[in-house]
């Protein structure tokens, strides 16, 4: 009996280790077709499949980018960004489905892909004219890249490379470009995108051996992230270093590994590079041929096993932060009396001007309100004979009076305010909303509106 359960508790032991073990970040870029030389019928443990690759290359044969796969295991969704267009798809049951519902291009050259809480993002890119850091969210449900307003943004920021952490983004070096200004320079750190309070600080890269900012900035250098890892590889055409730098950026610490092994820069010319964990595979072709050529794994928790701690990247608060700071305590110790004075006076001069315009303003208020809901009011008349329906965009469009429109964006946002503006106004009368937003769930890319009295 003690033998059993010795044996049980084994068993359940190895089960926990083994899940613990199993790897959450899965990621794939394919950068042209030449993965057909590879000999893979599949990616990312099957979820990317020949077929789906060589649909996106008969999409895209006049427009040829790179194709950024995310795989999220806990969920089985597999969705594929396209770079320098904002096209998002989802991958169901081996059918590719466009779920980006609009035809733009540009402005997302080398965007970062990324998800949190259950939404993907992108953040930064590249365009015909200047670089930029804008964050972006993807709107399931209008099928739209949204902007997402973020404090201390720089302007036409475009890093080196980026990787995600449990708090935000941490973006490495780069540049500023913008031709019209113009502006092209180099940036000696990175910032940090703090995604819980929306703000961007800088970053401080503390080595003491070598100034590896230089050394990116002369050199070709990319960085891939893994689950635990910013890998960093560069040529560094220094003997003393090794030519060929790698450097991990541990996410969670901040702490900066140099590795002393054997090691190249091979994987700059793949066409394909998959990191399921922290096990980066890529394509190495053979010395002389452009087709042959065998595939090459790196285990860089291998790697970390066999480095030496180089440096620590660090956070630091925004310099403005730090203005605002200084100059309330400067008001707090010499200005106090003075600010007092001055705020008692304006408030005064803004009270009088209160009481001299107060009337007018109040009736065309009254008037503003009465026509919206007259407006309002005639809408809910039109609604109310659907009570219980599921309407289509189209016959929801027509109810609006706004199908005539022949934009697709205008009307897309005449739609939007009008939502919120009859659901406002019926929620705060009746204490819930009157139109409710369902997914088709034969095609999750087109919604209908229900109505409910």
């Amino acid at each position: 009996m003690k033998r059993t359960s010795f044996f049980l508790v084994w068993i359940l032991l190895f089960s926990l280790n083994s899940q613990a073990a199993e790897p959450e970040f899965y990621k794939l870029k394919i950068n042209s077709n030449a993965w057909t030389f590879t000999n893979r019928d599949s990616f990312l443990e099957g979820k990317v499949t020949k077929k789906i690759l060589a649909q996106l290359d008969s999409i895209y044969k006049k427009t040829p980018s790179t194709y950024d796969f995310f795989y999220k295991k806990s969920t089985e969704e597999v969705k594929v960004f396209m770079h320098c267009s904002f096209d998002f798809y989802a991958i169901i049951d081996g059918q590719l489905i466009k779920e980006y519902q609009f035809a733009n291009r540009g402005y997302t050259c080398g965007s970062q892909l990324f998800e949190r809480n259950n939404t993907f993002h992108i953040l930064g890119g590249g365009g015909l004219w200047n670089t930029h850091s804008d964050l972006m969210k993807f709107d399931s449900l209008e099928g739209s890249w949204e902007f997402i307003q973020a404090k201390n943004q720089p302007l036409d920021y475009f890093p080196t490379g980026a990787y995600q952490t449990k708090k935000g983004i941490v973006n490495l070096f780069g540049e500023y470009t913008n031709p019209r200004i113009p502006r092209l320079e180099k940036e000696s750190n990175g910032y940090f995108l703090d995604l819980e309070k929306k703000s961007w600080q800088p970053i401080k890269i503390d080595i003491k051996e070598f100034n590896l900012a230089e050394i990116v900035h002369t050199n070709e250098s990319r960085l891939y992230e893994s689950q635990d890892y910013g890998f960093s590889v560069t040529n560094s055409k220094l003997p003393g270093l090794g030519w060929i730098l790698w450097i991990l950026f541990e996410k969670e610490t901040g702490k900066l590994f140099f590795y002393e092994g054997n090691k190249n820069a091979e994987i700059f010319d793949s066409p394909f590079i998959e990191i399921i964990g922290n096990k980066i595979r890529y394509f190495d072709y053979n010395e002389g041929s452009a087709i042959d050529g065998k595939e090459v794994l790196i285990d860089l928790d291998l790697i970390r096993s066999k480095t030496r701690a180089i440096g620590q990247l660090q956070v630091l608060e925004s310099p403005k932060e730090n203005e605002g700071q200084n100059i309330s305590s400067i008001l707090v110790w010499l200005g106090l009396p003075l600010l007092l004075f001055f705020t008692g006076w304006i408030g005064i001069q803004i009270q009088k001007r209160k009481t001299v315009n107060t009337q007018p303003p109040l009736e065309v208020n009254v008037e503003g309100e009465q026509e919206v809901e007259e407006e309002s009011e005639d809408l809910l008349g039109k609604l109310l004979a659907y009570d219980g329906e599921k309407l289509s965009t189209e016959v929801f469009d027509t109810l609006l009076g706004i199908h005539q429109i022949t934009n697709f964006d205008s009307k897309r946002i005449k739609r939007s305010r009008l939502f919120k503006e009859i659901n406002g106004i019926y929620l705060e009368k009746k204490g819930f909303p009157l139109i409710t937003r369902i997914k088709n769930p034969e095609d999750k890319r087109f919604v209908f509106y229900k109505i409910t009295f």
